[in-house]
């Protein structure tokens, strides 16, 4: 769904509230941090100090089910479960169908309303904010769409990766090593050319989400976000580059990188750390600029969960666990929810029947060593059908009565992990990083569940539930 349009459809559920006079230094990085604790609005800044009316920044987009379904083309009313639910029938039909929804070429879209090269490209025309009070520079790109091309197929990646204002006409990308945009270029630098990059800084939503989530090697995250809402994206072939740009994006540059390096960083990121701190990142030569009147500028500010995108992967992540596990055959995955506190990556639950002996061990090691969780990973928990993965306080209660910590913890060491996580250590003479894993089966024994030998639960039945709602409904209603 294109920005506008978004905006349009969440100030129909009064979601949306606009912030006029905020300055881009600090001021509109706190108040998002502090709107995505507390009050959780989609925020739309105007006025901001030193730039004219209408040059907007748009934050807080993606903090519920709700926007989330409606950014994905769903419905606005799924609870965060029944959205993973909604999500894997998508997902499936994106896993089978991708190759089916090419992106549709235009050869006119709204951005051409403003278009600059050469000595005209002037970056600080956008009201960049410095996010954070120890970050590095002002930060463009932080929910960005960055294009890049595998120089010997077809392969059009999208990525989700921070970009840093550097001058007028240049800027510095953070791409970690194991990332397919990171790939592209150093395939073109190691053959001595220069690396055609194309970046949209307000894209389609549906488009930013999936160019942050681990789509699979050698496919579009066009093709894959296009089949989840199922609808072939629009796309603009950049004049410069000849990359393909997201036709309904508020601004967009392109260019190429060179081999360039300058100092980027430190920027608050997703685990609630100023981790890496200042590093060496390659440089963008920017070549054309485009931009929509009026153009907004798509944004938010990591920081400690809950921040201002620490929702929106949840529901994707736990859909694509859910989905890996069955694929990989294991039986009877009653649910997965991969906890905003641990920014989607840190926390997984998965809600099992246990079946037969070692199924809670095949769960946890399986998903703990998984692309979908090593990267910035840190806890599994395996849990038993009657825990609902996605309430902490059951999850919680497990943990504390159904894992013994001499017998019920494993621990993995050694698995990938990045320059962002600060308990992570650099491998020798490699830029590759490594931290642990630990899986918690809160589960009952096995053979005392075979043998019903485990206590039962205080709670009261279904029936009883039933029963006594209906009759003192004036208790229980919402």
């Amino acid at each position: 769904m294109e920005i506008r349009r978004f905006i349009e459809e969440v100030e129909k559920l009064n979601l949306l509230r606009e912030v006029k006079g905020a300055h881009w230094n600090l001021e509109i990085g706190a108040i998002t941090d502090l709107n995505a604790k507390r009050n959780k609005y989609t925020l739309l800044f105007d006025e901001i100090v030193d730039y004219p009316k209408g040059f907007r920044v748009l934050t807080g987009t993606l903090l519920d089910s709700r926007r989330v379904g409606l950014a994905l083309g769903l419905t606005s009313n799924l609870n965060d479960l029944q959205l993973v639910t909604k999500l894997r029938e998508r997902l499936n039909y994106a896993n089978r169908e991708y190759k089916s929804y090419d992106p549709i070429e235009v050869s006119d879209t709204p951005f051409l309303e403003n278009v600059y090269g050469g000595e005209n490209v002037n970056l600080f025309k956008f009201p960049a904010p410095k996010w954070h009070e120890l970050d590095g520079g002002r930060y463009i790109g932080t929910a960005d769409a960055v294009i890049t091309k595998d120089p010997d197929s077809d392969w059009i990646n999208v990525g989700a990766y921070r970009v840093m204002l550097v001058d007028k006409n240049k800027l510095a990308i953070f791409i970690e090593a194991s990332h397919h945009g990171r790939l592209h270029i150093e395939k073109y630098l190691k053959q001595a050319r220069k690396a055609p990059i194309a970046i949209s800084f307000g894209p389609p939503l549906s488009l930013f989400i999936f160019a942050g989530m681990e789509v699979p090697y050698g496919v579009s995250e066009y093709n894959f976000a296009g089949a989840v809402v199922g609808e072939r994206m629009k796309v603009f072939r950049g004049e410069v580059t000849g990359l393909p740009i997201p036709a309904e994006s508020e601004i967009a540059i392109e260019g190429y990188i060179t081999g360039e390096v300058t100092d980027e960083g430190p920027f608050g990121e997703f685990m609630g750390y100023y981790a890496g701190g200042r590093m060496k990142s390659p440089v963008i030569e920017v070549k054309r600029v485009y931009y929509r009147k009026d153009p907004i500028l798509l944004g938010t500010a990591p920081s400690i969960s809950p921040y201002d995108y620490s929702y929106l992967r949840c529901p994707i992540r736990s859909a694509m666990i859910w989905d890996f596990l069955e694929r990989a055959g294991v039986p009877n995955v009653k649910g997965v929810w991969a906890h905003e506190v641990g920014f989607s990556r840190a926390f997984i639950v998965i809600s099992i029947k246990q079946t037969f002996a070692g199924h809670a061990t095949m769960v946890g090691h399986l998903v703990a060593t998984s692309p979908l969780a090593s990267y910035g990973g840190r806890y599994v928990i395996v849990v038993d059908e009657d825990i609902d993965p996605s309430d902490l306080n059951q999850v919680i209660w497990a943990m504390c009565t159904r894992s013994d910590p001499a017998t019920t913890i494993d621990v993995i060491k050694n698995v990938n992990s990045t320059p962002l996580d600060p308990m992570a250590e650099r491998r020798e003479n490699v830029k590759e990083y490594v931290s642990s894993r630990a899986i918690i089966y809160a589960v009952k024994p096995f053979d005392k569940l075979i043998r019903n030998q485990f206590p039962t639960e205080v709670r009261p039945s279904e029936e009883l539930v039933e029963k006594i709602t209906k009759k003192f409904n004036h208790l229980f209603s919402p």
